[in-house]
């Protein structure tokens, strides 16, 4: 393996995460607007909380991801190990995957409680 693979794939993570924060900072702000709001939307906003703990574990793993791709880069140029550096982007990969999971759970899941929302009044 060579070892600018794994940093290759770096820019395109960035953006996914860029995504995120964007989305994190949205559903954040959705938030502070609905607990100024009826007392009645407690449980879009606790159901809103969830989401934002789902977003906040997503992005963690995102950033491990992009720390093991860059750790796979230096250690295939430095130690020619390819088995330790394979591994690595392996497991960097499967973070990225994962996260990618939880958003899509975060979208199904917003969906939902956008209709409960949508119900409520």
């Amino acid at each position: 393996m060579e070892w600018y693979i794994p940093i290759t794939i770096i820019p395109g993570i960035g953006l996914i995460i860029q995504s995120t924060s964007n989305i994190i900072l949205d559903l954040n702000n959705e938030i502070t607007e609905l607990k100024n709001g009826d007392i009645d939307l407690i449980k879009i906003i606790i159901a809103k909380i969830s989401q934002l703990k789902v977003l906040s574990i997503a992005i963690v793993f995102q950033y491990m991801g992009v720390l093991l791709f860059l750790l796979s880069g230096i250690m295939s140029s430095i130690l020619n190990n390819d088995y330790i550096s394979k591994n690595t982007l392996i497991l960097g990969v499967f973070l990225i995957a994962l996260s990618i999971i939880m958003l899509l759970y975060y979208h199904l899941k917003a969906i939902t409680i956008r209709q409960n929302h949508l119900k409520s009044y």
